[in-house]
């Protein structure tokens, strides 16, 4: 189950809940009854090594017109 991080639009209170993707978005914040918004944060995966960026062809690769 993936866990959203929201935050409070009039007091700032943020917190982490656990949500399945078929649950609808929290909208009412539960300190001060304010409207919420989601946070987002980094992306959690990370691509290393050759092969990733159009530079990093083969050089033999290349076509020639």
């Amino acid at each position: 189950m993936p866990t959203y991080s929201y935050a409070c639009k009039k007091c700032q209170h943020s917190f982490d809940i656990q949500q399945t993707l078929s649950d609808a978005s929290l909208t009412v914040c539960p300190e001060c009854g304010g409207e919420l918004r989601k946070v987002f944060g980094q992306v959690g995966i990370t691509f290393k090594g050759s092969g990733f960026y159009k530079t990093d062809s083969a050089s033999g690769s290349q076509k020639s017109d």
